[in-house]
Parts: structure tokens; sequence; C-alpha cells
């Protein structure tokens, strides 16, 4: 096993200087345990998502869903 070293860990992280914001964001919230949890209580559902559970995440996460036509 390679020893740790700071420019090792920076070559491996260095595409995130490149992210747009909505990218970064993205890249850091698929990340999180709360975003994951929260993710998959809204998707448990078998059809469509309950209508205040979205909001909710919505509002927590700052995120818009797209409606269904």
């Amino acid at each position: 096993m390679r020893p740790f070293t700071r420019e090792r860990l920076a070559a491996r992280y260095r595409y995130i200087e490149g992210l747009s914001p909505d990218g970064l964001v993205w890249e850091l919230q698929r990340r999180s345990t709360a975003y994951r949890a929260d993710y998959e209580a809204v998707t448990r559902v078998e059809h469509d998502p309950l209508p205040d559970a979205s909001s909710a995440i919505s509002k927590r996460w700052r995120l818009r869903f797209p409606r269904k036509p």
C-alpha cells in the first residue's frame, strides 16, 4: 500500500476545480449520508413520491424537481 501524501490526494480531486457551481454542489451532495437517506425515503414510495416529502426535501436541500407533463 502506498503511503498517503498530500500530492496524491490533490491529484485525485483536481477535477473538482473545473466543476461548475451545480456540478460542485452535486459532487458534495451525493456524498452526504443525510441527503442519501432523504432521497431513499422519497424514492421508497412505489409510484409517485409523497408531495409533502418532496416539498420538504426540496426546501431542505434547495432543489427543484421538474414536474411531470
